[in-house]
Formats: structure tokens, C-alpha cells, sequence
């Protein structure tokens, strides 16, 4: 009631954000800030917060799952990881199915494998995957890892 009354009440706001992530409503959360953002939310760090988790939320429910697709459990290791993608693989390879539409179907499964295998096979990569992120988000973190090596090994100073 108190947003309909007054749109900038900030507390009210807060707890709307709040109670739609206790009943993990990310979606209707994600909706429900972006109209703020679009006004006065983007000047508020507590709204702005909820805003980019809602977000991250919303990425991760929609993210592949690698594990599932490789029928591994997220405790593994990186040969248990190669030898389910080698299993998996053979299974789905595209010349091994009958119809234009299996065919289809496991083509996209199999791209989805080697981005698993990719990403998993790759600590750094896979220790993000875990915390939530998605493949995007993944490649834009190893970006701006790559950047900041790149910048502090250019800004040692002095020569060898």
C-alpha cells in the first residue's frame, strides 16, 4: 500500500525486495527494480543492489547445467569430467542419431558439452560456474581478469 500511495517510498521498496527474494520471486523482483532504475532507484545503492541480484538470480536459474548434462555431481574432478564428456559425446554425436530433428536436438546438446567441458576443465572458470555465474558472465570476468594481468605486468616499470 505504501508504494501505491507514495512510488519513492525507499523502505517500503526495500521490503517489497526483500519478501519477493525470501519467496525467490527473482524474476518479478528483477521487473519491479528495473521501473526503479529507470528513475530515481539507480541513485540508491540498496536499490541498485537488489536490482543486480535479482539479475544474477535470473542469469543463474537460466544457465546450462553442465553437471546435469554430463551426469556428473558438482564434486568431481577434471578426469571424471573428460571421461563423462567422452561418454556423453559418443552418445549424442549428431551422425549418430536417425531423424533431422534428434539430429538437430543433439547438436545442441553437444555445443552445450563442450562449453561444460570448457568451463569445468578450467578452475578458475569452474570455480565461478559454482558460485553461480553464467557462461556470459564467466567470459566477462576472465576478460577483465586477462585485462588487469595485462595492465599490472605493462606497469612494473624499469626494464629486465
Amino acid at each position: 500500500m505504501a508504494i501505491y500511495g507514495r512510488g519513492d517510498f525507499r523502505e517500503a521498496w526495500l521490503e517489497k525486495g526483500k519478501s519477493l527474494f525470501g519467496l525467490q520471486r527473482f524474476e518479478e523482483c528483477k521487473e519491479e527494480f528495473e521501473v526503479l532504475m529507470g528513475s530515481w532507484g539507480s541513485a540508491d545503492e540498496a536499490i541498485r543492489d537488489y536490482y543486480e541480484k535479482a539479475l544474477f538470480e535470473c542469469r543463474k536459474k537460466a544457465r546450462v547445467d553442465y553437471y546435469g548434462l554430463l551426469e556428473l555431481p558438482s564434486v568431481c574432478s577434471e578426469m571424471e569430467i573428460k571421461k563423462a564428456y567422452k561418454k556423453r559425446a559418443l552418445e549424442l554425436h549428431p551422425d549418430k542419431q536417425g531423424s533431422e530433428e534428434e539430429k538437430t536436438e543433439c547438436e545442441e546438446k553437444f555445443k552445450l558439452m563442450g562449453e561444460g567441458l570448457e568451463i569445468l576443465c578450467d578452475q578458475f572458470k569452474r570455480d565461478l560456474y559454482d558460485e553461480g555465474y553464467d557462461k556470459a558472465s564467466i567470459e566477462e570476468r576472465v576478460a577483465a581478469a586477462n585485462r588487469a594481468a595485462h595492465h599490472k605486468h605493462h606497469n612494473r616499470g624499469g626494464h629486465y
